[in-house]
């Protein structure tokens, strides 16, 4: 028996890393005119951000059924072994709702545990990272579950995004409405906090956008992990991860890229950083 972790594509890990950690990774679904993809199994992000840019109606996107959580657990319950289910915050999605709805139909007594992130996309990618690896040392299901939640709040994030379009037509932009007035003109930052989308500042550029990002995100430090992300602009994304100094080594800072699932919301143009701090 051991304990496994399970997430869902809004955790914006890439395949190699979930496959390298023993991740199992539920894909989100993006709806594009009359086509469901699979996030990340039917659509590359390559291909997502080409065809973003010249949609009309914007694509949409629907969290995995409860159906598809049920076939998952039911794979890994069948080889023996125990299940952490992290997902991406219920006040974005309703990812979590489903991933309870598959335990409760499998039995009260299931060795399931299915936790609330309160993140979304890298920073809830590298809490996922970290629980992959307690669960290396941990026998009890239980134990490991406290661990996490022990852990969430050290994971936090900033995000510099080109436009806050996306998020307002996708309907999560949560409180960086009061940026709205303005959209045109600025490179919002945004965070997460409580599960919810908050702005932090606005500048009016983007390389004050992107200065600002490394001073805000070198001030979450000491830093046990860091991970640098983007939607199109991977040489941005690149810079980030050149100059981030102090918190861990360079070689040590996972690169990312927004997947569909959350591409639909942040846009192209959009960077992040993404930080656990230490105890």
């Amino acid at each position: 028996m051991a304990l496994r972790i399970v997430t869902d594509s809004a955790a914006d890990l890439s395949p190699e890393l979930a496959q390298r950690r023993n991740i199992t990774v539920l894909p989100c679904y993006v709806i594009m005119g009359d086509i469901s993809y699979r996030d990340g199994v039917d659509i590359a992000p390559g291909d997502f951000y080409d065809r973003l840019v010249s949609m009309e109606q914007p694509p949409t996107t629907a969290q995995p059924s409860a159906a598809d959580f049920q076939t998952v657990y039911s794979d890994i319950l069948n080889r023996g072994h125990e299940i952490l289910s992290i997902h991406v915050s219920g006040k974005l999605s309703g990812t979590v709702d489903s991933a309870k709805q598959a335990r409760s139909a499998l039995g009260d007594d299931t060795p399931i545990r299915v936790i609330d992130s309160a993140l979304a996309s890298i920073p809830m990618g590298l809490a996922v990272l970290a629980a992959a690896e307690a669960a290396q040392g941990t026998e009890s299901l239980e134990d490991l579950e406290a661990t996490v939640l022990r852990q969430l709040p050290l994971n936090n994030a900033f995000f510099l995004l080109d436009t806050l379009e996306f998020l307002e037509k996708g309907g999560r932009i949560g409180k960086a409405q009061a940026f709205l007035g303005s959209m045109l003109r600025i490179k919002p930052i945004l965070k997460l906090m409580d599960g919810e989308v908050y702005p932090v500042e606005r500048p009016r550029t983007h390389a004050k956008g992107t200065a600002r990002l490394l001073e805000l995100s070198q001030q979450l430090g000491p830093a046990q992990r860091v991970a640098v992300i983007y939607s199109t602009e991977e040489e941005g994304a690149r810079y980030l991860r050149r100059h981030l100094v102090g918190l861990v080594p360079e070689n040590e800072i996972i690169m990312a890229r927004f997947g569909p699932a959350l591409g639909t919301y942040v846009g192209p143009g959009a960077l992040g950083i993404a930080v656990t701090q230490r105890t």
